[in-house]
């Protein structure tokens, strides 16, 4: 069986809610990409900020946290362009934009022999959702996107 009788087999798989939340992940993550690279970054925060906006607030459950993060993470490493950690947080903390306590953090990595990098996450009550980084490496927070 090729690649594509394997994800066709995958699909098939994935029960109604699974796929809804994967098409839905899969459409914020390119809407998001056409975002970062087509608009000056000033106005894609409002714009996403815009769009992000919460509605009525409720409490997901873990499990449905962890399916959001799942079909942002296989939609990613599905589509055929690089998606990092910028849009993947990003796509997360849209899509679950009604659940409380959620913040998309931007940190930096401490580390003097190395470049500069950049990391972003998302955050539910401190804890990691999506973005998470190997205990080797350090990130300081200078940002929160709220």
């Amino acid at each position: 069986m090729g690649k594509i009788g394997k994800l066709i087999g995958k699909w098939r798989s994935l029960s109604g809610p699974e796929k809804w939340v994967f098409l839905r992940a899969t459409w914020a993550l390119l809407w998001i990409k056409a975002g970062l690279l087509c608009l000056p970054f000033s106005l894609f925060r409002r714009w996403y900020h815009r769009l992000s906006k919460p509605g009525r607030l409720q409490e997901l459950s873990s499990r449905e946290v962890k399916r959001v993060v799942w079909a942002v993470d296989t939609a990613a490493n599905l589509l055929p362009f690089e998606l990092l950690c910028l849009p993947r947080a990003l796509a997360v903390k849209y899509l679950l934009r009604n659940s409380p306590a959620l913040t998309l953090e931007i940190g930096i990595e401490i580390n003097p022999a190395k470049q500069f990098e950049a990391h972003a996450w998302v955050e539910q009550n401190g804890n990691i959702i999506i973005g998470r980084w190997p205990d080797t490496v350090s990130y300081k927070r200078i940002w929160v996107w709220e």
